[in-house]
């Protein structure tokens, strides 16, 4: 019996050492990640605007303001976006059409999650633009019927995705 209860202690102190010793990797690499964070931070493409309206008081929902040319330059935007239909940003002209679009916002950076939302809205602008036989967009931020020209857009990322509303018209 005492061999038993000598055996059972011996493998609960190697289970906790275990246990222990798991928690200081995951809390270094989680050091490690956030101070990689912090060191990208000063390059963002995205700032934040503070925390917009939620409903029912829950949820997450976050304000960005993004800048539209680090987006339409990256190499997702060379990617994705057809070289036929040129992109403006910053104002519209005559007629205009409305698009919100979403991307999964888990585990990435607000940068990531906003571009990838962005560029969805000016691809869809381009398919429209092609099939209205036009050879270019103009587009501008048109979040909560707001509209935001200049150069950055708005995003707002919730506890899933985020969310781009963009208003342009074809030319």
């Amino acid at each position: 019996m005492n061999k038993l209860n000598g055996l059972l202690v011996t493998a609960a102190v190697l289970a906790l050492t275990a246990c222990a010793n798991q928690n200081n990797r995951a809390s270094s690499s989680d050091y490690s990640s956030q101070a990689q964070t912090a060191s990208t931070s000063a390059s963002t493409a995205c700032r934040s605007i503070g925390e917009g309206r939620k409903i029912n008081n829950k949820g997450q929902n976050d304000g960005y303001m993004c800048k539209a040319s680090v987006a339409l330059n990256s190499a997702e935007a060379k990617e994705v976006l057809s070289p036929n239909i040129r992109v403006s940003y910053g104002s519209t002209s005559g007629k205009t059409n409305v698009s919100r679009q979403i991307a999964n916002a888990v585990g990435k950076s607000p940068d990531e999650t906003c571009q990838r939302a962005f560029l969805s809205a000016v691809k869809r602008f381009q398919s429209t633009a092609e099939r209205y036989k036009k050879g270019s967009v103009r587009l501008v931020s048109y979040f909560d019927k707001k509209t935001i020209g200049g150069s950055e857009y708005e995003c707002h990322i919730g506890t899933w995705n985020s969310r781009v509303v963009l208003k342009g018209s074809f030319h």
